[in-house]
């Protein structure tokens, strides 16, 4: 096979196949959103003069077999709004494979993976689409984009053990590669290629606290954009390191993230100087960004504030951004919550994740459900 995209995706398919004859288990998710700009001379991304009724709406449904005792196949299918280049207004519409991959468990505390599966990048990487499960309305962009892919095509360990009756740790290790096409507001699209996906993340848990550390490594193998040249950035290395705590007890939701990023030039396919005329959405010489989150439930209410700082260096997104926004949401019952949200942006030493350079007012609404 040349790709581990190839491998995992004829892997799980052949043995969901064979899996047809037993049990299937089937669960979804929905979310119906809008966004609006409100005021100021600039927008951040997915944000327009507009009502937006696309960017953040989807539907998904989860598929799991499994195969016997051991072995089992698992698949995430999402239906998106495109996320697309700040800018174009044109409503457009994906389907695609979040993951889908084949487990194999041979104990209750190991198990391995192969094929496409969510990169641990963050706390609700194992549901970042889910929008029920966690406070906003999306995930915060300046932070979160510090990682320019969330799923990856590879092979996936993950052991765990307690710590205390109340506490056990979990150790996971990765490896893959990924591609990525970015429509980008100009026309056209920046294809990236990331190969040589390694990294690991440790995880301490219970039931009202999580911690997590994540760190890794990949290589851009090709960018075929428009802007930059094709091969500008041909195996530079980018590290990126995560961490993030989440708490929820008694009412009380606490969730903050900080995440770096550091590019590593090679410099041998350009005779530039490393990071001269750096173009890439996917390639900086340093980024870095953090938020925090805190809400309390008042019975089936939840009010939340969140500050949000990222800082780009070198790059189509370059400059810092500064995010303060005011959410309330209201819990329907065990399966709906309606959210709304106003929020609060200024970039300063470049546009960073907005138009270009300026502040924002934004509104968002909608509702989360899963089923």
């Amino acid at each position: 096979m040349k790709s581990w995209k190839k491998l995992g995706a004829l892997a799980a398919l052949g043995l969901s196949t064979l899996a047809s004859a037993q049990e299937i288990n089937l669960s979804g998710f929905a979310s119906a959103h809008m966004t609006q700009k409100l005021g100021g001379n600039s927008a951040p991304e997915y944000h327009s003069n507009r009502t937006n009724f696309y960017n953040f709406t989807k539907f998904g449904l989860n598929v799991a077999s499994k195969i016997d005792e051991q072995w089992s196949v698992q698949s995430q299918l999402l239906v998106s709004g495109k996320r697309i280049d700040v800018g174009s207004e044109d409503p457009q519409f994906n389907m695609y494979a979040n993951w889908l991959f084949l487990a194999y468990r041979p104990t209750d505390n190991f198990r391995l993976k192969i094929g496409r599966q969510l990169f641990p990048a963050w706390l609700v990487s194992e549901y970042i689409d889910v929008g029920y499960m966690y406070p906003w309305t999306e995930t915060p962009h300046a932070v979160y984009e510090l990682s320019p892919f969330k799923s990856l095509n590879g092979l996936a360990a993950d052991y765990s053990f307690p710590l205390t009756s109340t506490h056990k740790m979990s150790v996971t290790v990765f490896g893959g590669q990924e591609n990525v096409d970015i429509p980008l507001a100009q026309g056209g699209t920046e294809n990236n290629k990331y190969g040589s996906i390694i990294g690991s993340e440790l995880a301490i848990q219970s039931s009202s606290y999580r911690f997590r550390v994540m760190g890794s490594n990949y290589k851009i193998e090709s960018n075929d954009g428009a802007t930059p040249t094709p091969n500008e950035y041909k195996n530079s290395s980018v590290t990126t390191v995560t961490t993030g705590f989440k708490y929820e007890k008694n009412g009380l939701l606490v969730f903050t993230e900080y995440g770096y990023r550091e590019g590593s030039k090679n410099g041998s396919e350009v005779t530039d100087t490393p990071y001269a005329g750096v173009t890439s959405r996917a390639f900086n010489k340093r980024a870095q960004a953090g938020y925090l989150t805190v809400g309390y439930w008042f019975n089936k209410t939840l009010p939340h504030l969140t500050a949000s700082t990222s800082k780009y260096e070198t790059g189509l997104i370059e400059g810092t951004q500064d995010l303060y926004s005011l959410g309330v949401n209201h819990k329907v019952n065990d399966n709906i919550i309606l959210k709304t949200n106003v929020g609060y942006s200024v970039s300063r030493q470049g546009p960073a994740h907005m138009e270009v350079q300026g502040d924002a007012t934004t509104a968002s609404a909608g509702l989360d459900m899963i089923f």
